[in-house]
């Protein structure tokens, strides 16, 4: 028998939706009531819960609430992702980043890029740069040393990036070539599921971090920050605070890329466009 509907009212969902804008900065207009009230029907089932009512007392709850909103913050959140989406940004970042990084960095020192997933969901983003950085390495003949960090609020997708277990489906158009070197199949020949190898996982550290945080704690600054396809959730004034303290962790001459649907005009940013969603730090 199909579960009953619960609904929420109009007047607790724009309480609930200020309260979520304010902590995550996200959207929540009323046109996107339906969305919530779907998506946290089996959560409401698993804290036996038969109302919002219910569920925002939880919420508001001294002892609880502030898990429960971390939670709330996994449900809500968009996490469409796939490996080398938007293949461009790949394309751009082998033959006019890397090719030239070597040459910036002293004879002395082994070149070394920091490199930034921000809003980096269930890791495809993060995973792709690593074997980007690979495959230039093993045909440019360069050894261009680099860790990437990933972050972002979801504690549930952080999850499942940091198993690095996905679905063969995931991958189907992935060359085989590169299916061979980098993705492990399970040994279950029913269990059609991939694992990026030992050496590619170790390259990236994911971690917790809310945009909408005053300070970010990020322990390096990064040569290439990929903050792509997580602006649009925010409202323009918010997306000028948050890409303020993210060119903070951007080095002068360093590259940011946005998504493909996301513009800066008018933001004056102390950033100049390069080519299309790819922006400069000027120096």
């Amino acid at each position: 028998m199909k579960s009953e509907i619960i609904q929420i009212s109009d007047t607790l969902f724009l309480k609930l939706g200020k309260l979520i804008t304010e902590r995550y900065g996200i959207k929540m207009p009323i046109e996107k009531k339906i969305m919530f009230q779907s998506r946290l029907q089996k959560r409401l089932r698993e804290l036996n819960l038969i109302s919002f009512d219910e569920y925002a007392g939880k919420l508001f709850d001294v002892n609880g609430g502030a898990e429960e909103f971390s939670t709330l913050a996994d449900i809500i959140s968009t996490n469409k992702t796939e490996f080398f989406r938007e293949m461009a940004h790949f394309d751009f970042l082998t033959a006019s980043v890397l090719h030239h990084f070597p040459g910036q960095v002293p004879k002395y020192r082994i070149p070394q890029m920091n490199i930034w997933s921000a809003g980096c969901s269930s890791g495809q983003e993060a995973y792709s740069l690593a074997i980007t950085i690979e495959e230039f390495n093993r045909t440019s003949g360069f050894n261009l040393g680099y860790l990437i960090t990933a972050t972002d609020i979801s504690t549930r997708m952080l999850k499942t990036a940091n198993e690095a277990i996905y679905p063969m489906s995931q991958v189907g158009d992935i060359s085989m070539d590169l299916k061979q070197k980098y993705f492990l199949k399970s040994k279950n020949p029913d269990d059609r599921k991939v694992r990026l190898t030992k050496e590619i996982r170790d390259k990236v550290r994911f971690s917790y971090l809310n945009l909408m945080d005053d300070s970010y704690g990020l322990k390096v600054d990064f040569n290439v920050i990929f903050l792509r396809n997580t602006l649009i959730y925010f409202e323009p004034s918010v997306q000028i605070l948050i890409l303020t303290k993210v060119l903070e962790n951007l080095v002068e001459g360093g590259y940011l890329f946005i998504g493909h649907s996301e513009s800066l005009i008018n933001m004056n940013l102390p950033i100049r466009s390069i080519a299309p969603s790819v922006y400069v730090k000027k120096i």
